[in-house]
């Protein structure tokens, strides 16, 4: 009887701190993100992304720290990763984001090498 008991409890705790990771849901991503590019040249290492939902269709544009706009452009959603583009300076530019420990987190694609980012819910859609 004891036995059991044990391996009760130790059952109820294994299941009690096992945590479930699910991959995020497109409306997780929606909303307004404040983000930070530490590599990034000047003036596009902080900003903030508004991602929204139309009629079933992803959109949005990133302001720049000098509240320079850029439309997101080609904006999916498959498999828990968000991927979109933008063109700065002439260049088009892929980005690909997760969430992660509530933390949206990724990469732009640059002519000059990948530029890790991250961000911090800001807003939630309305």
């Amino acid at each position: 009887m004891k036995k059991i008991m044990v391996l009760m409890m130790v059952a109820f705790i294994a299941a009690g701190s096992l945590q479930a990771i699910t991959p995020a849901e497109k409306k997780d991503f929606l909303g307004e993100w404040q983000f930070e590019s530490p590599y990034a040249p000047e003036g596009y290492q902080k900003g903030i992304f508004f991602i929204q939902e139309k009629e079933g269709v992803l959109a949005g544009e990133i302001r720049f720290g000098d509240q320079y706009k850029v439309p997101m452009e080609n904006v999916e959603f498959a498999d828990g990763t968000l991927k979109f583009g933008i063109t700065v300076d002439y260049n088009y530019v892929p980005l690909k984001a997760t969430i992660e420990e509530n933390k949206l987190k990724g990469s732009a694609s640059t002519p000059d090498g990948d530029l890790p980012f991250e961000a911090t819910k800001v807003k939630k859609a309305e």
